[in-house]
């Protein structure tokens, strides 16, 4: 049964896109509760009120289930006794709850000559299962799929610096926006992904040939930063619906005008510690992640007329220009919307009611752009935390590949030791690069749109569009074979009773708890184990009634224990109730 996943690709194929399809994916019907962000008419009731202690374990996983990388045994039973609100205070406070940082593991290991992105990649995951600050680990990760840079184009004596940045994202996941905005601008890591790093003001020069030369600012940062960044295409109200002119079209943001006075705003700005003599020079910068510095001489120092008729005074002080510039990026109307919808979706749902963007983007502007108190509204919103009607086809989301592997970690309690070096180089099958296997890995996206979009819909029947689904974009029948049996080596082989040893290839997971009740032939209190840890009790009867008599055939054939527990769990993480998050 482990190998042979032939028939059960094709059953979750079909079952997935039919569930998705009934949220809103075809044929036209409405999207419950997508309205303006999901295409749908129909709007969604007011739930009732919730309480702020879990009354079920089930509550108290769906919760874990979305503000962390998965929920485990022990944190179920904390929650149940805290509350979401004493559990978010004690996440968000950093004398309660350090900061996880990667670049210390780093710059710790002898052996950094023979360190690649690997060691980054991998530790970082191993402490999404582990470390205590999950809500942090978890918005970081959040961040680095809006504030994109990938060390696709980085070499092994660089990543560092791009360790830097992902620890730069968790420092800031609970800070200010503002704040946030300006180091992803001024770190190196991004100065050197999207090319501004050393940029300058338009210059023209006859070259060795004698023919006149003209050097304009890069402009790509000066795009990216608005279209992804902060402020969007369109202009949008605080719900995230598109405001319309007179004739019922859409209004941009910006123009290609704006787009060159933004790239005249991000010149002079270089490595920390260049003279302006060797104001382009790389060597010696490998790994320096300081931000970078300003150079006046190659700063515009003309006025810039950007986004809204907002004038930048001409100055040679490129850190003046910036503030200025920023400043008004962060105060822009589009950016609570724009920003609190994407992280809706990382944690909640992909089509969130407008209702409950408009709550999160008052959040937002209330507090300046808080991004903890963005957050907490996110999570405490009555949307996230009251469970979705039967009839509200459109709430949920898919879970991230990457975030299906810590949820399975994180059920069984797994256990790891690095190599005797320090090294956390996971040795299984694929583990270099999980772009291969589970389609995305840590900061190694393929472009700065990420690995999927927030704005990807499923396609739909009859040229209507269908509901989005940002995460459906890594799915096709070869990808879902290859995620299925990068699960299986990472996860389902490697149960065991005992411990691991140093060396260990993979992450062993704990065995015992499901052993148990199997070696009893309990399998429908299997079932119910599975039911909270992966599904925060929202196993169908079907559901369950079909794992309860595999397991009970399995043991007619006389299958042992162990095999009837993969199979359980081979099945429960492949079924379409796992990936699609409720």
């Amino acid at each position: 049964m482990t190998h042979g996943i032939g028939w059960m690709r094709v059953v979750f194929l079909s079952l997935l896109f039919g569930l998705l399809a009934s949220c809103g994916g075809g044929g036209g019907g409405s999207t419950g509760s997508s309205g303006a962000s999901g295409g749908g008419t129909t709007p969604t009731p007011t739930p009732a009120p919730f309480n702020d202690i879990p009354q079920t374990d089930a509550e108290a996983a769906r919760f874990l289930t979305q503000a962390t990388f998965g929920p485990t045994s022990s944190e179920i039973a904390r929650l149940r006794h805290i509350g979401y609100s004493r559990w978010l205070d004690e996440q968000m406070d950093p004398a309660r709850t350090p900061a996880t940082l990667l670049l210390p593991h780093i710059h710790q290991m002898t052996v950094n000559d023979t360190l690649d992105y690997r060691e980054r990649r991998n530790y970082w995951l191993w402490k999404t299962v582990g470390a205590s600050d999950q809500l942090r680990m978890r918005m970081g990760f959040a961040l680095s799929e809006i504030f994109v840079v990938s060390d696709r184009d980085y070499n092994n004596k660089n990543f560092e610096r791009i360790t830097h940045y992902q620890d730069m994202l968790g420092q800031g996941a609970f800070g200010s926006y503002r704040s946030l905005l300006e180091q992803v601008t001024l770190h190196p890591a991004m100065g050197t992904y999207l090319s501004h790093l050393a940029n300058q003001k338009a210059v023209t020069y006859k070259n060795a040939q004698g023919l006149q030369v003209s050097v304009v600012p890069d402009e790509n940062y000066a795009r990216e930063v608005m279209q992804l960044f902060s402020i969007g295409l369109v202009e949008r109200n605080p719900d995230f619906s598109p405001v319309l002119d007179a004739n019922g079209a859409t209004k941009a943001t910006y123009d290609q005008s704006v787009i060159a006075a933004m790239a005249r705003v991000f010149t002079g700005w270089t490595w920390a510690g260049n003279t302006d003599a060797n104001y382009w020079a790389w060597a010696g910068h490998d790994n320096d992640y300081r931000a970078m510095e300003c150079h006046p001489k190659f700063h515009d120092d003309q006025a810039k007329l950007i986004f809204r008729g907002i004038t930048i005074a001409g100055t040679s002080d490129c850190k003046v220009t910036l503030q200025q510039t920023l400043d008004a990026l962060a105060t822009h109307p589009n950016v609570a919307p724009f920003i609190s919808r994407q992280l809706i979706q990382r944690f909640v749902t992909s089509n969130p009611s407008p209702a409950y963007i408009g709550r999160v983007s008052k959040a937002w502007t209330d507090s300046n752009g808080d991004l903890g108190k963005v957050l907490r509204a996110i999570l405490l919103d009555v949307e996230a935390r009251v469970p979705p009607a039967a009839s509200d086809a459109g709430f949920g989301k898919m879970r991230e590949p990457l975030l299906q592997l810590t949820a399975l970690w994180r059920a069984f309690d797994a256990k790891y030791l690095p190599a005797t070096n320090g090294t956390y180089m996971f040795r299984f099958s694929n583990s270099w690069d999980f772009t291969t296997t589970l389609m995305q890995d840590s900061l190694r996206a393929p472009s700065v749109f990420n690995f999927f979009e927030p704005d990807y819909r499923l396609p739909a029947a009859g040229g209507i569009q269908g509901i989005y689904a940002p995460e459906m974009q890594l799915y096709n029948e070869a990808s879902f074979g290859s995620i299925f049996n990068q699960q299986l080596d990472a996860g389902w082989n490697n149960f065991a009773t005992t411990a691991p040893t140093a060396n260990t290839p993979a992450p062993v997971m704990d065995i015992n708890p499901l052993l148990t009740l199997a070696n009893n032939n309990d399998h429908a209190g299997m079932v119910a184990k599975l039911d909270v840890l992966l599904f925060y009790g929202t196993l169908s009867p079907d559901s369950r009634r079909v794992m309860v008599d595999m397991l009970d055939k399995l043991k007619a054939a006389n299958r042992p224990a162990d095999e009837r527990v993969r199979s359980l769990v081979q099945l429960a993480v492949s079924s379409p109730e796992f990936v699609v998050q409720r």
